[in-house]
């Protein structure tokens, strides 16, 4: 399936081509127009192996342009502060054109991946003499993690001068940065050039998404920008533009190919054909054999193969193995701790007095970073009385 998402857009998913612009009009998301494409993947996947089965080697879209010569090609990514032009500490874009960027599919008011379809609604939309229509309302949108490991609407993420929409300005992650080989950067992009977008797998978070997306059969991505549309904010003091924008062929044009995408990996079973505890998909992927054994520690970083499959941390990598590698305290003595976060993985911190007996740790889990897990340690005894030594470890669910 594929379906523009626009307030005033197609609401049967039947348009030919999908536009990515943005609007600085208050009563719209920035991102105004925004570009959702599913696959239901279970006729060419076995489904509901297990999240964490789903290795990935390569995640690529592939789409096509199908305006000629209306926008100018920018393959890099521009921090937000670039788009501020009205907000403290606006900074000149450095190259001409905006980036188009990939992200994930949230959804909300009930719908999911499953029930939102090419004739779904929209979201609410208010008569266009209001003082807001539709500024994040949609039913479907562009969505990266947050540092709470949900995901998060990016349509406004530039900020809106809206008193309907008071979250602050923030910056976005994309998954993927469109590229072609089409046209140069800061050229004008003809018709039929292929943009490709390779899906960042460095990132657990994205490989979790997609991990899930397999597993349940349904994927689900979005594109968005901020080139300019030609909209103009009532009253001449918005920031409108010329119109210089991506139309993206969907399936159902018939002149440029559909979005096409690519994965590559496998999908680990139970066969253990040399019975050491390692499954024959995951050996292979990891491996290209079966030669390996449990208690080998091929990358040398003090956790076993067997470990690294438990725990589904990379044994190719010496940076990538389950452990406590940052530790600080505050003045009550509760300890914040840091730790590298695998694709499809939930962590319980535990904590000890003797090395014997282990409970839950007191706190919190927050992702600030790509690949990082933090746990801030609160005990609620007030004041909070510290032992004279405590342990912690991470256990990996």
């Amino acid at each position: 399936m594929d379906r523009w998402v626009y307030p005033f857009g197609d609401f049967l998913g039947d348009r030919s081509v999908a536009p990515n612009f943005a609007s600085f009009d208050p009563r719209f998301d920035t991102r105004d127009a925004q570009y959702l494409m599913g696959w239901t993947t279970d006729g060419l996947v076995v489904t509901n192996a297990g999240p964490s089965r789903y290795l990935l080697r390569r995640a690529r879209l592939e789409v096509r342009n199908a305006v000629n010569n209306a926008f100018v090609y920018d393959p890099t990514f521009d921090p937000y502060l670039t788009y501020a032009t009205n907000q403290p500490g606006y900074v000149a874009d450095a190259d001409p054109g905006r980036p188009v960027e990939l992200y994930g599919a949230g959804f909300r008011n009930g719908f999911s991946a499953t029930t939102f379809v090419e004739n779904s609604p929209y979201g609410r939309i208010n008569p266009i003499t209001s003082g807001n229509i539709s500024i994040g309302t949609r039913n479907a949108f562009a969505a990266m993690f947050g540092d709470q490991g949900h995901l998060v609407d990016v349509s406004n993420n530039v900020g809106q001068a809206n008193p309907e929409w008071t979250q602050p300005p923030f910056e976005v992650r994309p998954w993927a940065v469109g590229t072609t080989t089409n046209a140069a950067p800061g050229e004008l992009v003809p018709e039929d050039a292929l943009f490709t977008f390779d899906i960042d797998l460095k990132d657990p978070w994205i490989v979790g998404y997609l991990q899930s997306a397999l597993n349940e059969g349904r994927l689900r991505l979005v594109l968005a920008s901020l080139s300019p549309a030609n909209q103009v904010t009532p009253g001449g003091t918005g920031g409108g533009g010329a119109g210089a924008y991506p139309q993206w062929a969907t399936r159902e044009n018939l002149l440029f190919a559909p979005p096409r995408l690519i994965l590559e990996g496998v999908v680990v079973g139970p066969e253990d054909t040399d019975q050491d505890g390692l499954p024959d998909d995951w050996e292979r992927f990891h491996f290209g054999s079966l030669d390996k054994a449990a208690a080998d520690d091929t990358d040398q970083d003090r956790a076993t193969e067997l470990a690294e499959y438990q725990t589904g941390t990379d044994p190719n990598s010496p940076s990538s193995y389950l452990r406590i590698d940052s530790v600080t305290w505050d003045g009550d003595r509760n300890a914040t701790l840091g730790f590298p976060k695998a694709p499809s993985r939930s962590y319980r911190v535990e904590t000890s007095y003797d090395l014997q007996s282990w409970w839950p740790a007191q706190g919190g889990l927050t992702y600030p970073n790509p690949g990082r897990a933090l746990f801030v340690e609160q005990r609620l005894t007030d004041p909070p009385m510290p032992p004279v030594q405590a342990y912690y470890r991470v256990v990996s669910e």
